[in-house]
């Protein structure tokens, strides 16, 4: 299931990747990173209570939720901002690989082992980030 929600979220973001920059031409970056986030909230509410019939959150989570909301809000404006000045094949591109952050990230705080095959694979998916942005 888990790869099932990750091919929604492909199709889902490529797709409003390209609608974003379509969107500039009429938005500015800051306007539409907020109707991003009426979207966000719209979507999320009900999906919370859905899923967990009320919105109770655990006190001891919010600092922490409040902190990732924050890093996503401010890193989706620094991408709207970036799509404005860069064609969104690029800014696509180069902001895919956060996953980088993610791994050695993910290697030294949760410890999380990563075999010869799946470095190369992360190596290769970067050589093909940058072949791909080349004399962009």
């Amino acid at each position: 299931m888990g790869y099932i929600f990750i091919l929604g979220y492909i199709l889902l973001v490529g797709v409003a990747t390209f609608l974003m920059k379509v969107t500039l031409k009429n938005l500015s970056p800051y306007q539409l990173n907020f109707l991003m986030g009426v979207g966000m909230f719209i979507t999320g509410l009900p999906a919370v209570l859905i899923a967990h019939r009320s919105l109770k959150i655990p006190v001891k989570e919010l600092p922490a939720g409040i902190l990732i909301g924050t890093m996503m809000a401010v890193g989706s404006i620094l991408y709207v901002l970036a799509l404005n000045k860069l064609s969104a094949s690029v800014a696509s591109v180069l902001a895919a690989t956060y996953v980088g952050v993610v791994v050695v990230l993910s290697i030294i705080f949760l410890k999380e082992g990563f075999d010869a095959l799946k470095i190369l694979g992360i190596v290769l998916t970067f050589v093909g980030s940058l072949l791909l942005v080349y004399k962009s």
